[in-house]
Protein backbone atom coordinates (compact mmCIF):
# COMPACT_ATOMS: atom_id res chain seq x y z
CA UNK A 1 0.00 0.00 0.00
CA UNK A 2 2.92 2.35 0.66
CA UNK A 3 2.13 5.98 1.37
CA UNK A 4 -1.36 5.82 -0.11
CA UNK A 5 -3.93 7.42 2.15
CA UNK A 6 -7.28 5.76 2.75
CA UNK A 7 -10.63 7.50 3.07
CA UNK A 8 -13.29 5.22 4.53
CA UNK A 9 -16.81 6.51 3.99
CA UNK A 10 -19.39 5.02 6.35
CA UNK A 11 -22.65 5.34 4.41
CA UNK A 12 -25.54 5.48 6.86
CA UNK A 13 -28.40 5.85 4.41
CA UNK A 14 -30.79 3.01 3.68
CA UNK A 15 -31.02 4.35 0.09
CA UNK A 16 -28.33 3.25 -2.34
CA UNK A 17 -27.45 6.15 -4.63
CA UNK A 18 -29.46 8.64 -2.60
CA UNK A 19 -28.68 12.26 -1.82
CA UNK A 20 -26.22 11.62 1.01
CA UNK A 21 -24.30 9.13 -1.14
CA UNK A 22 -24.21 11.68 -3.96
CA UNK A 23 -22.65 14.12 -1.49
CA UNK A 24 -20.18 11.41 -0.43
CA UNK A 25 -19.27 10.80 -4.07
CA UNK A 26 -18.27 14.47 -4.39
CA UNK A 27 -16.02 14.11 -1.34
CA UNK A 28 -14.55 10.94 -2.85
CA UNK A 29 -13.82 12.72 -6.13
CA UNK A 30 -11.90 15.47 -4.34
CA UNK A 31 -9.99 12.96 -2.20
CA UNK A 32 -9.13 10.87 -5.26
CA UNK A 33 -7.56 13.97 -6.83
CA UNK A 34 -5.23 14.01 -3.81
CA UNK A 35 -4.34 10.34 -4.31
CA UNK A 36 -6.63 8.84 -1.69
CA UNK A 37 -7.94 5.31 -1.99
CA UNK A 38 -11.65 5.59 -1.24
CA UNK A 39 -13.57 2.80 0.46
CA UNK A 40 -17.36 2.92 0.61
CA UNK A 41 -18.85 0.97 3.48
CA UNK A 42 -22.58 0.65 2.88
CA UNK A 43 -24.02 0.00 6.34
CA UNK A 44 -27.59 -0.65 5.19
CA UNK A 45 -28.07 -4.37 4.82
CA UNK A 46 -25.27 -5.20 7.24
CA UNK A 47 -25.99 -6.87 10.53
CA UNK A 48 -24.72 -4.42 13.15
CA UNK A 49 -25.92 -5.32 16.61
CA UNK A 50 -25.98 -2.79 19.43
CA UNK A 51 -23.32 -2.72 22.13
CA UNK A 52 -24.10 -5.07 25.03
CA UNK A 53 -21.89 -3.15 27.48
CA UNK A 54 -20.66 -6.58 28.61
CA UNK A 55 -17.10 -5.29 29.14
CA UNK A 56 -15.65 -8.38 27.46
CA UNK A 57 -13.95 -6.41 24.69
CA UNK A 58 -10.96 -8.33 23.22
CA UNK A 59 -11.66 -11.41 25.38
CA UNK A 60 -12.01 -13.53 22.24
CA UNK A 61 -9.06 -11.97 20.41
CA UNK A 62 -11.33 -9.66 18.41
CA UNK A 63 -12.61 -6.22 19.38
CA UNK A 64 -16.12 -7.44 20.27
CA UNK A 65 -17.54 -10.77 21.45
CA UNK A 66 -20.47 -10.37 19.06
CA UNK A 67 -20.00 -11.94 15.64
CA UNK A 68 -21.59 -9.77 12.99
CA UNK A 69 -20.63 -7.43 10.16
CA UNK A 70 -18.97 -5.00 12.55
CA UNK A 71 -15.74 -6.97 12.06
CA UNK A 72 -15.56 -5.63 8.48
CA UNK A 73 -16.37 -2.12 9.66
CA UNK A 74 -13.62 -2.34 12.31
CA UNK A 75 -11.10 -3.31 9.61
CA UNK A 76 -12.13 -0.44 7.35
CA UNK A 77 -11.96 2.09 10.19
CA UNK A 78 -8.58 0.82 11.37
CA UNK A 79 -7.16 1.03 7.81
CA UNK A 80 -8.43 4.58 7.29
CA UNK A 81 -6.49 7.78 7.65
CA UNK A 82 -9.80 9.64 7.34
CA UNK A 83 -13.29 8.43 8.25
CA UNK A 84 -16.28 10.16 6.66
CA UNK A 85 -19.52 9.81 8.58
CA UNK A 86 -22.31 10.08 6.01
CA UNK A 87 -25.89 10.08 7.24
CA UNK A 88 -29.26 11.48 6.32
CA UNK A 89 -30.77 13.43 9.18
CA UNK A 90 -33.43 11.33 10.92
CA UNK A 91 -35.29 12.98 13.78
CA UNK A 92 -32.45 15.50 14.22
CA UNK A 93 -29.68 12.91 14.54
CA UNK A 94 -27.94 9.89 12.95
CA UNK A 95 -29.73 7.23 10.97
CA UNK A 96 -30.25 3.87 12.66
CA UNK A 97 -27.78 2.33 10.21
CA UNK A 98 -24.79 4.37 11.41
CA UNK A 99 -25.48 4.74 15.14
CA UNK A 100 -24.40 1.20 16.16
CA UNK A 101 -20.96 1.86 14.70
CA UNK A 102 -20.23 4.52 17.32
CA UNK A 103 -21.46 2.38 20.18
CA UNK A 104 -19.35 -0.55 19.02
CA UNK A 105 -16.09 1.47 18.97
CA UNK A 106 -15.88 0.99 22.74
CA UNK A 107 -13.26 -1.81 22.44
CA UNK A 108 -10.68 0.65 21.09
CA UNK A 109 -11.14 2.89 24.12
CA UNK A 110 -11.25 0.14 26.75
CA UNK A 111 -8.54 0.27 29.41
CA UNK A 112 -6.55 -2.72 28.14
CA UNK A 113 -7.17 -2.25 24.42
CA UNK A 114 -4.35 -3.79 22.38
CA UNK A 115 -5.14 -1.46 19.47
CA UNK A 116 -6.27 2.14 19.25
CA UNK A 117 -7.87 4.17 16.49
CA UNK A 118 -6.97 7.69 17.59
CA UNK A 119 -5.28 10.31 15.45
CA UNK A 120 -7.51 10.01 12.40
CA UNK A 121 -9.27 12.74 10.52
CA UNK A 122 -13.04 12.66 10.33
CA UNK A 123 -15.74 14.60 8.60
CA UNK A 124 -19.49 14.77 8.57
CA UNK A 125 -21.76 14.76 5.55
CA UNK A 126 -25.49 14.96 6.17
CA UNK A 127 -28.60 15.73 4.18
CA UNK A 128 -32.07 16.75 5.40
CA UNK A 129 -35.36 17.51 3.72
CA UNK A 130 -36.04 20.26 6.24
CA UNK A 131 -35.51 23.78 4.95
CA UNK A 132 -33.79 25.23 8.04
CA UNK A 133 -30.07 24.72 8.73
CA UNK A 134 -30.79 24.66 12.49
CA UNK A 135 -32.22 21.13 12.20
CA UNK A 136 -28.61 19.90 12.18
CA UNK A 137 -27.72 21.45 15.57
CA UNK A 138 -28.18 18.20 17.54
CA UNK A 139 -26.30 16.11 14.99
CA UNK A 140 -23.46 18.61 14.82
CA UNK A 141 -23.13 18.67 18.61
CA UNK A 142 -23.07 14.87 18.76
CA UNK A 143 -20.60 14.63 15.89
CA UNK A 144 -18.20 17.16 17.44
CA UNK A 145 -18.38 15.56 20.90
CA UNK A 146 -17.84 12.10 19.37
CA UNK A 147 -14.87 13.24 17.26
CA UNK A 148 -13.31 14.85 20.32
CA UNK A 149 -13.85 11.72 22.45
CA UNK A 150 -12.39 9.47 19.74
CA UNK A 151 -9.36 11.74 19.38
CA UNK A 152 -10.17 12.37 15.73
CA UNK A 153 -9.50 15.69 14.01
CA UNK A 154 -12.59 17.33 12.52
CA UNK A 155 -11.66 17.84 8.86
CA UNK A 156 -14.97 19.41 7.87
CA UNK A 157 -18.75 19.37 7.89
CA UNK A 158 -21.29 19.67 5.10
CA UNK A 159 -24.93 19.69 6.15
CA UNK A 160 -27.26 20.13 3.20
CA UNK A 161 -30.81 21.16 4.00
CA UNK A 162 -33.84 21.38 1.73
CA UNK A 163 -32.78 18.22 -0.14
CA UNK A 164 -35.22 15.34 0.11
CA UNK A 165 -36.44 13.47 -2.95
CA UNK A 166 -34.08 11.28 -4.96
CA UNK A 167 -31.96 13.33 -7.32
CA UNK A 168 -32.42 16.69 -5.61
CA UNK A 169 -28.76 16.85 -4.62
CA UNK A 170 -27.78 16.89 -8.30
CA UNK A 171 -30.59 19.31 -9.15
CA UNK A 172 -30.10 21.96 -6.48
CA UNK A 173 -27.14 21.02 -4.32
CA UNK A 174 -24.24 22.33 -6.40
CA UNK A 175 -22.82 24.46 -3.57
CA UNK A 176 -22.86 21.53 -1.13
CA UNK A 177 -21.36 19.16 -3.70
CA UNK A 178 -18.54 21.62 -4.34
CA UNK A 179 -17.99 22.08 -0.59
CA UNK A 180 -17.65 18.31 -0.14
CA UNK A 181 -15.27 18.06 -3.09
CA UNK A 182 -13.14 20.88 -1.64
CA UNK A 183 -12.92 19.10 1.72
CA UNK A 184 -11.73 16.00 -0.17
CA UNK A 185 -9.09 18.05 -1.98
CA UNK A 186 -7.94 19.46 1.36
CA UNK A 187 -7.35 16.12 3.07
Amino acid sequence: MGDKKILTMLLGSPRKGGNSETLADALAAGAAEKGYEVRKVRLAGMTLKGCLDCRRCWSTGTPCVQRDDMDKVYADIEAADTVALVSPLYFFTWSAQIKPVFDRLLPFYAKESPRVIKDKKTLLLSVAGDNEAEVFDGLLATYRLTANYLGWENAGEVCAHGIYTRGEMEEKGAAWLEAAKEIGRGL
